[in-house]
């Protein structure tokens, strides 16, 4: 036999053994065994795409350089039924093709042309001696169902080894397994591909999805959409809030060069009035698909490869489900926001920006709302009664979102109105409760802490169901305040007990919401002792109380790497003379 090159058919840039690529394809692998023949010289097997309109050999082996070129030219062109080539008459003829000598055939004449047509003419005829004395065997490749998949062109240019109808069984058998080898492989790289969009879809889901902040869906959108298609860039536009202006949001890949009109404005703009998906089939190659929920347009996801090809309706229907995934996010992510613009409304909607000044007392408190979440039902407030006496109170309403702050504003509306008519803390309680236990969700409940400072620096308290609030003396004495009861809205009657503590000038009363105790780092809890410890160091750092409110919540933060619920803090102290003023009388 002729020294061998092992070459991957049209594939001059291959690599240095291209049958190396055969290991992953069982075409190959019978590619191999038709090269161990010894009267086959080259091999080759030919895949008509299913409109048969076009060759495309994907796996070929050839006995010398010479075989290979006039092979490349007989058999590389489009498939075409009425000028009839190896490929054709094998395949039209519906069996085997079998030929003792090429120049023998009837079609040789317009094979030679052809070849003559393809080649450098100093070459031609050396080519064509290559191929003229050969013995072909052209065997028909169909599906299990019959449909015409490829050729299987077998050749030998020795005279003395020629192919023999003997071996058409030969041909035909591996032709047989070389449909099924395709087939497999077919349906294998289907899956994997299949897998791979699977898998993809599957993360942009939960990448435009696992946010609502709206900057991060769009930046998820046009990742994910990146990946998907193989394409070169991609971008997110939007209208701007206040104009009909696009502008883009979010993009990523690589850069396009100056002038590109792949995202030309006028283009974005008509895919924003139709709302219909755009593709477009020249170089280069753009698809924009428009960004919809119901009547809700938030703009065009737009993916574009510089040159290659055109994007197939496959890859519409993947960036169509990622538009619908990037959709429904931003849906969620501005009726989130807006959802929590309208909560943080209500639930300082009812508490001055800032603390009231009250003679002989210092007040300070903060209100944090949670950094990814709607706002909770955090309740707080400090106001003066007639007689002259200081009320504090933190609350908290098991819940998240609107309906949760609205029934947080309205607890704390009910206990400052009954807190005018009663000095009592335990009755104005139990009075708010009685009223809210006709009022509250059946899965609802509300803890709140409620005091009276006077004059004379005593406080009386009541807790209904909250945290205890801690106790920092002058001296450094860190305890926490006694007391405890039902929530309020369980009981129709709830009773609560008022009790008493004596401040004396410097001490502090610090109350809070478990957003602040439970905060976690990792899996270990913040806690009560690691919270006190917090509060102590603050006070030492702190020049008043508002200050002090601020570090503990700012260390409490730091310690956590971030809150994941409202926080509030009240503190509440009384002055002694070297604190601007002494008690009122």
């Amino acid at each position: 036999m002729n020294p061998t090159h092992d070459i991957a058919w049209a594939s001059d840039h291959a690599a240095t053994d291209p049958l190396a690529q055969s290991h992953g394809d069982p075409l190959g692998v019978l590619i191999e065994h038709l090269r161990a023949h010894p009267r086959v010289d080259a091999a080759v097997f030919l895949v008509i795409d299913p409109a048969g309109e076009r060759m495309e050999p994907p796996t070929g082996w050839f006995g010398s350089p010479e075989l290979r070129k006039a092979l490349e030219a007989a058999l590389d062109r489009p498939y075409d039924r009425s000028r009839p080539g190896l490929a054709e008459a094998s395949l039209e003829r519906g069996r085997p093709l079998f030929l003792p000598k090429v120049e023998a055939w009837e079609s040789a004449p317009l094979l030679k042309r052809q070849i003559e047509a393809r080649v450098d003419p100093a070459r031609s005829s050396q080519v064509w001696d290559a191929l003229r004395r050969a013995s072909v065997i052209g065997c028909p490749v169909r599906t299990t169902l019959g449909r015409p998949m490829g050729v299987l062109i077998v050749t030998s240019t020795d005279p003395a080894r020629a192919l023999r109808r003997t071996d058409l069984d030969t041909v035909k058998v591996l032709a047989d397994l070389a449909a099924l080898a395709r087939e497999r492989f077919d349906l294998l790289s289907s899956e994997a591909a299949r897998a791979r969009e699977e898998m993809l879809l599957k993360q942009a889901a939960e990448g435009t999805a696992g946010s609502l902040e709206i900057r991060e869906v769009e930046v998820q959108a046009v990742e994910h959409s990146l990946r998907l298609v193989d394409a070169d860039h991609a971008a997110l536009t939007r209208m701007g809030e206040r104009s009909s202006r696009l502008a883009t949001a979010a993009s990523t890949g690589v850069a396009l060069p100056a002038g590109q009109a792949a995202l030309d404005a006028g283009t974005l703009a008509e895919v924003v009035r139709s709302q219909r998906t755009m593709r477009l089939e020249q170089a280069p190659y753009a698809l924009h698909v428009p960004i919809r929920l119901g009547r809700r347009l938030f703009g065009v996801l737009s993916v574009i490869r510089i040159a290659g090809r055109a994007f197939d309706s496959r890859e519409v229907e993947l960036i169509q489900a990622v538009a619908r995934m990037a959709a429904a996010a931003m849906a969620n992510a501005l009726d989130f926001d807006r959802e929590r613009r309208v909560a943080q409304a209500l639930t300082r909607g009812f508490v001055p920006a800032s603390p009231p000044e009250v003679p002989g007392c210092e007040i300070g408190f903060l209100y944090e709302p949670a950094e990814k979440q709607v706002a909770g039902g955090d309740l707080y407030g400090s106001w003066t009664l007639p007689g002259g006496e200081v009320a504090v109170l933190v609350g908290d309403v098991a819940g998240k979102g609107v309906r949760t702050a609205a029934l947080s504003a309205m607890a704390r509306f009910f206990i400052e109105a009954r807190s005018w008519d009663s000095i009592d803390p335990a009755k104005t309680l139990a009075q708010a409760g009685t009223m809210l236990s006709t009022r509250l969700p059946g899965d609802t409940f509300i803890t709140a802490s409620f005091g009276l400072l006077d004059a004379e620096g005593l406080l009386r308290y009541a807790n209904a169901g909250h945290l205890r609030p801690l106790v920092l003396r002058a001296g450094g004495e860190l305890t926490e305040a006694h007391g405890a009861g039902l929530p309020l809205g369980i009981s129709p009657s709830p009773e609560y007990e008022t009790h008493e503590l004596a401040l004396a000038p410097g001490d502090l009363v610090l109350g809070f919401t478990d957003g602040l105790v439970e905060a976690r780092r990792g899996s270990e809890l913040l806690g009560n002792e690691r919270l006190q410890g917090i509060v102590r160091a603050a006070a030492g750092r702190a020049g008043d109380v508002q200050e002090l409110v601020r570090l503990v919540h700012h260390d409490v933060r730091e310690w956590a790497g971030g809150l994941s619920d409202d926080v509030v803090l009240l503190g509440l102290k009384r002055r002694g003379v070297g604190d601007g003023g002494a008690a009122p009388h």
